[in-house]
């Protein structure tokens, strides 16, 4: 599904060749659909843990913003067949981090399996 996304974002590009407009355009579409779908917080403790969770939705926003458009700009200038692979080696840095970053969050061998068997797909594509 991601590939076949990065394939109509490349398209896209070739149209209209804005990588902030594609950011723009992917965020707003983003956003109605999650504004449609989403209930709506309305307990008071729903409140108060939304204020404490908002820094963090705030900074992997922009992290995340910063990510897409730098993708972007690397599909406007080069060959998806290198840039998807290159955006595939993601699960390493979720992996990472995550085990770093995340108290609860268990890295285990099934999951360090998974992260590499992607990235030797990663190593075979672009070889």
């Amino acid at each position: 599904m991601r590939d076949g996304a990065l394939t109509l974002t490349q398209y896209g590009l070739n149209l209209w060749p804005g990588p902030f407009a594609a950011c723009l355009i992917g965020y707003t579409v983003s956003a109605a659909v999650i504004l449609a779908f989403s209930p709506r917080a309305s307990r008071r403790s729903d409140r108060r843990d939304l204020r404490r969770a908002l820094p963090w939705f705030a900074t992997v926003g922009l992290l995340n913003g910063a990510a897409m458009l730098t993708m972007y700009r690397a599909l406007r200038w080069g060959s998806i067949g290198i840039v998807s692979p290159i955006v595939a080696t993601a699960p390493l840095f979720t992996l990472v981090l995550s085990g770093v970053l995340l108290k609860r969050e268990r890295v285990d061998a099934l999951a360090v399996g998974g992260v590499l068997a992607v990235l030797a797909g990663v190593v075979v594509l672009l070889g």
